[in-house]
């Protein structure tokens, strides 16, 4: 009988510890889905200041918060930004947060019929996940 409880019993811890798993990931997930729409926003917009902040379910979040330094022009019809990123992702009281370093490079584009365009380019220079 004891034995069959003890079985039991380690059964219940390794299916929690799975769960726990689980969840552990989906956060890290969640803030996956964050930075992933940041940056496309950031890439589709002229000037993107906006910090998201998303509830995916009930129980699974996600936000971000940016911030700008000054601008720098590093060649004519190019215009570089650095920004700190901090990514939040929650999945049933389990968080993880990622802070990334990104370079923005706006370049100016003139087309042949003289009308004018940007398009910018993100690299992520720097990734860390920060311990809660």
């Amino acid at each position: 009988m004891i034995f069959a409880m003890s079985m039991l019993k380690d059964g219940v811890d390794n299916a929690s510890l799975s769960l726990s798993s689980i969840y552990y990931e989906n956060a890290r997930i969640n803030a996956t889905t964050c930075l992933e729409d940041t940056l496309y926003r950031i890439k589709q917009e002229e000037i993107f200041n906006e910090d998201l902040d998303y509830t995916i379910t009930d129980e699974d979040s996600c936000t971000t918060t940016i911030t700008w330094y000054d601008p720098q022009q590093t060649a004519p019809g190019i215009v570089e930004r650095l920004a700190d990123l901090e990514v939040i992702g929650v999945s049933n009281n389990f968080t993880r947060t990622f802070s990334y370093g990104l370079k923005v490079s706006r370049f100016d584009v003139n087309y042949s019929d003289g009308s004018l365009d940007y398009m910018n380019n993100i690299d992520i220079i720097s990734i860390e996940e920060l311990t809660s």
